[in-house]
């Protein structure tokens, strides 16, 4: 197979700023959508609603138009300028935070939730379809696991963030402001989501790339395959024919499914361990909310993060040897040691169930990593933006309106209130993450016995 040179791609040092914008983007976007976390109590309190209405605010309200919206802007992305498309959802969502500050009831917070899943839901699809482009394969992986780890970042951070702010705030260093007399989860969603409407400049920094081949990146899929010329020119031609070629070529479908049921899976436990940790932590071992949002947010941070980084890696070290099938292997295995870290989360002991969390989202920070890479590898690169976005819409509507409510509805129906959050959240992740490891050996199996195609 006759692949693009590395040196026919952008170089390296503005390839990799391209990235760094887009890890920072990445962040900015979690930390809006996940800061709320970290007030459910306050913003109960506040607004008089329920665990179960704190669900549909941390999960329902976000996906609904994530997943509607989602793969319409994916779509658009192989059509249009990502680099414009980011720019406009950075705008949106920011004004979603805005409003979910100022709002005034549950019927306004889950209005001012819709905005934020309108402006986030061209990010991920967009960016990765950006970075395809500006990588070659043989570090491809590496490059898109740094822009996940923003997002796996990102839910460290609000809780980091959403916590020194709420520390800041708690201080009394707005005193004196016209924030003054606004509670204190109003202030932490107003000055985290303000930023944003700089950011959204730094973003017109990036330069729109040419999309690399239809197909995918080697001679195969060509009229009389070969490899494909190179040079400046020879871009441009690319381009030219790019657009001539059918803009959906056929996806592997029998491949690409069971990939993204497993991205979803962990999505799934993600949204649901990150919504409800925090509360789990102050409500049923009495930390400090300041507190908790620092020593928890400094550790998601560096452990989701770092497993995302660690993840990439694997995936290209598993790409060179084996391709996506042994890229599933790296998930299995780290699926397979989620399991004994569920039982850790429903511990009586704070210091076992403290450093649990972090060690899930490593774990899932590599399935995530080597999923993503994996589902690159299978679809053609015309259809990537498309298949990034139905992955995003998979992880969305079933992780994030699924995971936080999964919980409120095992700890209110199955365990009952004073048997705590602990063992509705361990449930939740043995049971989906044991779901994951079938179908992940349900899909090498299969392949074993059909071959490689």
């Amino acid at each position: 197979m006759n692949a693009i040179p590395a040196a026919d791609y952008p170089a390296r040092g503005y390839a990799w700023t391209v990235v760094a914008i887009l890890v920072a983007t990445a962040i900015l976007s979690y930390t809006d959508r996940q800061v709320l976390s970290l007030l459910v109590d306050p913003i109960r309190a506040d607004l008089g609603i329920s665990d179960t209405q704190i669900s549909l605010l941390l999960g329902t309200a976000f996906a609904v138009v994530y997943g509607v919206a989602g793969i319409p802007l994916g779509w658009l992305a192989d059509r249009t300028s990502r680099r414009n498309l980011i720019f406009c959802g950075v705008l949106v969502w920011t004004i979603g935070t805005l409003a979910c500050g100022l709002s005034q009831s549950f019927g306004q917070l889950f209005a001012g939730r819709l905005v934020v899943g309108l402006g986030e839901a061209v990010l991920s699809p967009a960016a990765i379809s950006l970075i395809s482009d500006y990588f070659p394969p043989s570090r491809r992986g590496t490059a898109v696991a740094c822009f996940l780890s923003g997002i796996a970042m990102g839910i460290g951070a609000a809780i980091l963030i959403g916590g020194g702010v709420l520390h800041f705030v708690q201080l009394g260093a707005l005193a004196g402001t016209p924030l003054a007399h606004e509670a204190p989860w109003r202030m932490v969603l107003l000055l985290i989501g303000a930023p944003g409407l700089l950011w959204a400049l730094v973003i017109l920094a990036i330069r729109e790339p040419v999309r690399r081949g239809v197909e995918s990146d080697s001679g195969a899929g060509r009229p009389g395959g070969g490899a494909p010329k190179v040079g400046p020119a020879a871009n441009a031609a690319t381009a030219r024919a790019a657009l001539d070629q059918p803009v959906a070529p056929a996806i592997g479908w029998s491949k690409v499914i069971p990939i993204y049921a497993v991205v979803a899976i962990a999505s799934l436990v993600d949204n649901a361990v990150g919504a409800w940790a925090p509360t789990l932590l102050t409500r049923e071992f009495h930390m400090d909310r300041a507190q908790v949002g620092m020593e928890l947010g400094i550790m998601l941070t560096a452990a989701f993060g770092g497993g995302v980084l660690i993840g990439g890696w694997l995936a290209d070290r598993a790409g060179v040897s084996g391709g996506w099938s042994r890229k599933l292997l790296v998930c299995l295995t780290a699926s397979g040691l989620i399991l004994p870290v569920a039982a850790a989360l429903n511990a009586a002991n704070v210091n076992l169930v403290l450093p649990s969390i972090p060690a899930y989202f490593a774990l899932s920070g590599i399935v995530t990593a080597c999923g993503f890479s994996a589902i690159l590898d299978v679809v053609p690169n015309r259809s990537r933006g498309l298949a990034m976005s139905i992955s995003f819409f998979l992880n969305v509507a079933i992780g994030g309106a699924v995971g936080p409510t999964a919980v409120a509805m095992a700890s209110d129906r199955i365990f009952g209130a004073e048997a705590g959050l602990g063992p509705a959240i361990a449930m939740t992740v043995a049971i989906f993450y044991g779901a994951a490891i079938v179908a992940l050996i349900a899909t090498r199996t299969g392949r074993a016995a059909h071959g490689p195609s």
